[in-house]
């Protein structure tokens, strides 16, 4: 007997293509139905709506870039590594997606109260991700912050890196990402004046 867990993935894996494919408005439960090759009754046993089925598949990829990024802070490099390769690792992976989402360019502003309330869970995995290469930075006596300063810095810094998502997916260039993640965590480690006097 098929277990319910291997349904529900077969239909999350069938409506990421179908999304992925026609956009949020155009998709709708029958087609996703048809595509799995299972009844509309099937679907609704485990998502009540197209926007719950979105969410699921919104929450799916979230998860498998979290999963990818928590391997970048568990490796052993110094903070501003740490911190460089974090963000372009990330910035790759929201890339990849909206990659495959061609439609996410054209419907994300559009949706975007949607995606931002799915978004939470993430957004609290970055502020964690970002507190931990701190302390690690600050055992290793490599930042001029104290551990009662990271949660600051750590939103700081991810909202740095957010507020550069949409305009960095919009231009879409391996290149600009990478200059830009640059200059911004230079800002971030090194500041902007010359003396500090």
């Amino acid at each position: 007997m098929v277990r319910l867990d291997e349904i529900r993935n077969r239909i999350l894996d069938v409506a990421q293509k179908v999304f992925s494919h026609f956009g949020f408005d155009k998709t709708t439960m029958e087609l996703i139905a048809k595509e799995s090759n299972k009844g509309k009754s099937t679907l609704y046993y485990y998502f009540r709506n197209k926007e719950e089925l979105y969410a699921a598949v919104i929450e799916r990829e979230a998860n498998k870039i979290m999963n990818e990024l928590m391997k970048v802070i568990n490796s052993d490099d110094s903070t501003k590594n740490l911190l460089y390769k974090y963000s372009k690792k990330r910035f790759e992976l929201v890339q990849s997606v909206v990659t495959y989402y061609d439609f996410v360019k054209d419907e994300y502003l559009k949706y975007y109260p949607f995606i931002e309330k799915h978004r939470k869970k993430h957004d609290e995995f970055e502020i964690y991700a970002m507190k931990q290469i701190l302390l690690k930075g600050i055992q290793r006596d490599e930042l001029n912050i104290t551990e009662e300063q990271v949660d600051d810095v750590a939103i700081g810094i991810g909202a740095a890196i957010k507020g550069l998502e949409l305009p960095l997916l919009i231009e879409s260039t391996n290149n600009t990402i990478e200059r830009k993640i640059a200059i911004l965590l230079d800002l971030f480690l090194y500041g902007l004046l010359k003396n500090k006097d």
